[in-house]
């Protein structure tokens, strides 16, 4: 599984943690079927990081979503912003990368123009530094 579908799968669990307020591994489980030995270490890295880092993380899409309430910010956004910031914050991965991917996900899984605000809170992330925050 290359890592465009392991960070896809990531996506999809973080969407049903921000829907339910939980990861579920029985979901896992089902979703990662086809993985290998990286991709299921790199999806348990991430879960595992946005699990402990989510109110850092919540703090940071708050901080850059100027104008929007958090509750209001549609709920793919949010997993998709989730996954992106701790990507940002707390790994190795290019931020440009990480920016990239995050609206291609947008573009694939969310509303026509959630990929231009995930864009602009992303490269707010990046220039601020996110990881100080």
């Amino acid at each position: 599984m290359k890592r465009r579908a392991a960070r896809e799968t990531a996506f999809k669990l973080t969407y049903e943690m921000v829907m339910t307020g939980q990861f579920n591994p029985e979901t896992k489980d089902e979703l990662w079927v086809d993985a290998d030995k990286d991709a299921r270490s790199y999806i348990d890295s991430v879960i595992d990081g946005i699990t402990a880092h989510k109110d850092q993380l919540k703090a940071v899409i708050v901080k850059y979503a100027k104008g929007y309430e958090f509750d209001r910010i549609y709920k793919t956004d949010l997993a998709v912003l989730y996954l992106a910031c701790y990507e940002i914050m707390y790994t190795d991965t290019p931020p440009a990368v990480v920016a990239n991917e995050a609206v291609e996900l947008a573009k694939t899984y969310s509303d026509t123009k959630s990929h231009a605000f995930i864009n602009g809170i992303l490269a707010s992330v990046i220039k601020g530094d996110g990881a100080n925050e």
